[in-house]
């Protein structure tokens, strides 16, 4: 048997259960909601689906932050919590931006570029392989969350939320120009 493991900075075992890896689930499970209000809007910004979709979105956002909160502050983390996390933030970053890089998706003025949606998973596959090396090469590899990591999480969820709000946003913009 090997010796190799992957090691998250986490009090030990896996449970019980506690409210922040409750949140995080609660993201795991809203995210097939997410994504089909979005597929059932298909790029028309106008219908309700779109509005729900960004509402369950703010959701799965808040309960980021809020989750990560309250593993700190009430000191309930696991290890299952801790990588739950980062997958459920990287499942709906990832499955977001693909789908609304797609012009049948995001109406075709805000769908996000085919270079935006490659250096995201880019950066993925480089923190994968890089991990995955890591832990070829030394048999061990510590993952902490970084401030740089959680910045760009922040920011590719804003390009998600924007994208969706965007469509809806212009009207209102250009109603405001044509009254001053």
């Amino acid at each position: 048997m090997s010796d190799r493991h992957i090691q998250i900075g986490a009090v030990a075992g896996l449970w019980p259960p506690n409210w922040p890896m409750g949140l995080t689930m609660l993201r795991l499970l809203l995210l097939p909601v997410f994504l089909w209000l979005i597929l059932a809007d298909q790029g028309q910004s106008t219908l309700p689906h779109r509005w729900w979709a960004i509402g369950v979105f703010a959701v799965m956002a808040a309960t980021d932050k809020l989750d990560g909160y309250l593993a700190r502050k009430l000191n309930q983390t696991s290890r299952i919590g801790t990588i739950l996390d980062p997958v459920a933030d990287k499942l709906l970053v990832a499955c977001s931006i693909i789908l609304l890089s797609f012009d049948w998706i995001a109406t075709p003025r805000y769908q996000i570029p085919r270079p935006v949606v490659v250096s995201v998973y880019g950066s993925y596959v480089v923190i994968v392989a890089g991990t995955l090396i890591l832990l070829g090469l030394i048999g061990k590899v510590s993952i902490s969350p970084r401030p740089l990591g959680k910045l760009g999480t922040v920011l590719q969820l804003m390009l998600v939320l924007l994208t969706l709000i965007a469509p809806n946003l212009q009207p209102l913009v250009r109603e405001a120009l044509h009254r001053a």
